[in-house]
C-alpha cells in the first residue's frame, strides 16, 4: 500500500511541543509517511472512515514478551512473586511449540494494536526450533 487516506479524524493529535489538535481532519499518507493534513482530500488509493474517531501517532511498546500472551492466566502464576511465577511456567515455556509462539505472538500484537500500539521489538527468551518467520497482526497491516 503506497497510499492511504484516513478521512474525517474527529480528532487528530498530532503530539507536537504545542500540544495541536486537528478537528474533522483528513490525514494523506504516502509511502508511510504523513503528507498532508486538512478538509475533504482528494484519495488516490484505500480509505479509512475515521468520523467520531479519536486519531492519535501509534504509541511504541518498548518491552514487551509476546510469547507470554498465552500463559497470562494460568492459575498459580498470576498472583505469584516473580521466582513462583517463573517456576510455574518455565516449564509451560519449555513446551512451546512454533505454533504456540505464532499463536501467542498474533494475540498479543492484536491486543496491542487495539490500544493503539503500532511498534513493539522482539523480547522474546526462547525461540522453538523453526520459529523463523515474524508475526503482523491483521490490525498492523491496515496501517501500511
Amino acid at each position: 500500500m503506497t497510499s492511504l487516506l484516513i478521512r474525517n479524524g474527529a480528532c487528530v493529535v498530532t503530539m507536537d511541543d504545542e500540544g495541536t489538535e486537528h478537528r474533522d481532519t483528513d490525514i494523506r499518507i504516502e509511502h508511510g509517511e504523513i503528507v498532508d493534513l486538512g478538509q475533504g482530500l482528494e484519495a488516490s488509493g484505500p480509505v479509512i472512515d475515521a468520523g467520531g474517531c479519536l486519531v492519535t501517532p501509534g504509541l511504541v511498546n518498548t518491552h514487551h514478551h509476546l510469547f507470554q500472551t498465552l500463559t497470562r492466566a494460568v492459575p498459580g502464576a498470576q498472583d505469584a512473586a516473580l521466582f513462583g511465577w517463573l517456576g510455574t511456567l518455565y516449564p509451560i515455556w519449555a513446551r512451546f511449540t512454533p505454533e504456540h509462539m505464532f499463536v501467542s505472538a498474533q494475540a498479543g500484537l492484536e491486543e496491542l494494536a487495539l490500544s493503539g500500539c503500532t511498534m513493539t521489538p522482539l523480547t522474546s527468551i526462547s525461540f522453538p526450533t523453526g520459529c523463523g518467520s515474524t508475526t503482523r497482526s491483521p490490525r498492523h497491516g491496515r496501517s501500511g
